[in-house]
């Protein structure tokens, strides 16, 4: 039990000392508290688990591990889920290319969707045929729309062609950027387009079931994480994922 009671303090310490950092350097979201929220309780049982060897405290002891261990298994199926659907796009040929939004500072790109963009403006460069629609609309704290901003850097930034960049500036959320970009590609090139999206790699898996949602069969390119911010984005791609899947949206 002493090892167990170090690898508890020592685990729940990190997840407690990540989100008083991250909450620092990032904007408040349900990624930044989730570690400390899984480390406390942890840090509370290592720290009394020398106490709670008979009674009502041994049984909580051990409903807690097993909830933990419960989680831990559930945290490696999705992230091999994750990972396994970030590398499917080894070759990859659409017509036309979706870059999912992220928030923005003001009128700027964050650094997630920077990221996301690098990784269109790469493949565009690749594949000078295929369109983009850069999809995302206005949230609080934005000056102006995430599409606006995404065109904006794409062009500016990427030296892409502007009139090969179409604007989706009303999604609030990945099954719109999905639904109301498909329409705009219907449009331009019919209904058989093959189409590929970009986001960022943690939420590939969970953005592509949501796009057969939107009736789009559509190829996943993965953007890499912001390194600092990995474990928040895991954790709370988790709990996404089990909301979606709960509520049938995936």
């Amino acid at each position: 039990m002493k090892v167990l009671r170090i690898i508890c303090i020592v685990l729940g310490a990190f997840l407690v000392l990540d989100t008083l950092i991250v909450s620092m350097l990032s904007n408040f979201n349900l990624g930044v508290i989730l570690p400390a929220v899984l480390g406390v309780p942890l840090l509370l049982l290592g720290a009394f688990m020398h106490h709670m060897e008979s009674g009502f405290p041994a049984v909580l002891k051990w409903i807690l591990l097993v909830c933990y261990a419960l989680g831990a298994v559930y945290l490696i199926v999705a992230g091999i889920l994750m990972g396994t659907a970030a590398k499917r796009a080894d070759k990859v040929n659409a017509d036309a290319l979706i870059v999912l939004g992220a928030a923005v500072h003001g009128d700027r790109v964050t650094w997630v969707l920077s990221n996301r963009l690098d990784t269109a403006a790469e493949y565009l460069d690749a594949h000078p045929d295929t369109i983009c629609v850069v999809s995302g609309g206005q949230g609080d704290g934005e000056t102006v729309t995430e599409a606006s901003a995404m065109r904006k850097y794409l062009v500016e930034r990427k030296g892409i062609y502007a009139g090969r960049i179409l604007v989706e500036d009303r999604a609030t959320s990945t099954l719109e950027n999905f639904a109301f970009s498909k329409k705009i590609i219907d449009e331009q090139l019919g209904e058989n387009a093959s189409i590929a999206f970009v986001t960022t790699d943690f939420h590939v898996f969970r953005a592509g079931r949501v796009a057969r949602k939107a009736g789009l069969d559509a190829i996943g390119l993965a953007a890499p994480d912001v390194w600092y911010i990995r474990i928040n984005n895991f954790l709370r791609e988790c709990v996404g994922i089990t909301v979606y899947a709960l509520r049938g949206d995936i």
